[in-house]
């Protein structure tokens, strides 16, 4: 008789890792668009734009390195956390209000609901990204 023994504990943190990283390249992608699209001044909205897993990186931490332009790594927390999810985010005192408010003038380029826009447009492709993702951990264990 064949028996098998299955490791749920391992399968379900296969199948949690490979979407997270899924959801991340569709993330990026996403947030390529979007800094594309956000509206620049100094380019400190630009340079502000994450991809962060587990939890939200330090909104100051990453606007002081966005506005002076260094690394930013150290405002991203450590993926993956208690939190299952993949954010974007914008990180300046401004961001959600240059996001929100149709009626403001960009002459320099971008636009209002810069995030939004790329969401909707791409976020079937990031969960096709994140069943990819699951597809090949699964048969890869086999």
């Amino acid at each position: 008789m064949a028996k098998s023994k299955w490791h749920i504990k391992e399968a379900v943190r296969i199948v949690e890792e490979a979407a997270l990283e899924g959801l991340r390249t569709g993330a990026e992608k996403i947030l390529t668009e979007a800094i594309d699209e956000a509206p620049v001044e100094s380019g400190t909205l630009r340079r502000s734009g994450t991809v962060t897993i587990g939890s939200i990186p330090d909104g100051t931490q990453v606007y002081e390195a966005a506005e002076s332009g260094t690394d930013m790594s150290d405002a991203y927390p450590k993926p993956v956390g208690k939190e299952k999810a993949v954010y974007i985010s914008f990180n300046t005192p401004y961001a959600r209000r240059q996001h929100e408010e149709i009626g403001y003038n960009h002459p320099l380029g971008g636009k209002a609901k810069y995030l939004e826009d790329p969401f909707n447009r791409n976020k079937e492709k990031a969960l096709k990204y994140a069943a990819l993702k699951v597809k090949k951990a699964i048969k890869d264990t086999k």
